[in-house]
């Protein structure tokens, strides 16, 4: 009898998941080096792992890295990205490859402009112009963690 590695109940042998708890049994003499990012969470698992031990989140068809400095093909850098968005609304998100997101945020900041001469655009074009940096900050983070960033702007993520 062999014992699951995530609950240490006894698993009969050659049986591919533990009874108990569902994880994937790997045999002691399998090669486990390599790791991978959840992601939901962007936690750092074995190559081998099926469901994230921090958030539960299924890790099929997550790419296997061989250290934590190759998640990403090309770190993004959030300085970068934030200061992007300083300068321009949405060109720290298109830096990131959120095109969608940054030009919907430079046609709302246009839209803000336009709104300026009734006094209330210089607040909206504000708060666009915060998010933006904001946004385009943590979106960089989340990229170089692994974890997948949606193009389409988020309120609920704020």
């Amino acid at each position: 009898m062999v014992s699951c590695q995530k609950c240490g109940s006894e698993v009969e042998d050659g049986a591919k998941f533990c009874k108990n708890c569902g994880s994937e049994i790997v045999p002691e003499d399998a090669n486990v080096s390599g790791t991978k990012f959840c992601v939901n969470c962007g936690f750092e698992m074995d190559k081998n792992t099926r469901f994230c031990p921090e958030c539960g989140t299924s890790t099929d068809g997550v790419p296997q890295v061989s250290d934590a400095s190759a998640v990403g093909n090309a770190d993004k850098s959030p300085v970068l990205a934030a200061i992007l968005s300083f300068l321009i609304v949405g060109l720290g998100q298109i830096y990131l490859g959120l095109t969608k997101k940054g030009i919907m945020l430079f046609v709302v900041a246009i839209f803000s402009g336009i709104l300026m001469l009734v006094l209330i655009g210089w607040i909206t074009w504000l708060i666009v112009w915060g998010y933006a940096i904001y946004d385009a900050y943590n979106s960089a983070e989340k990229i170089n963690r692994g974890i997948a960033v949606e193009d389409t702007i988020d309120f609920n993520n704020l």
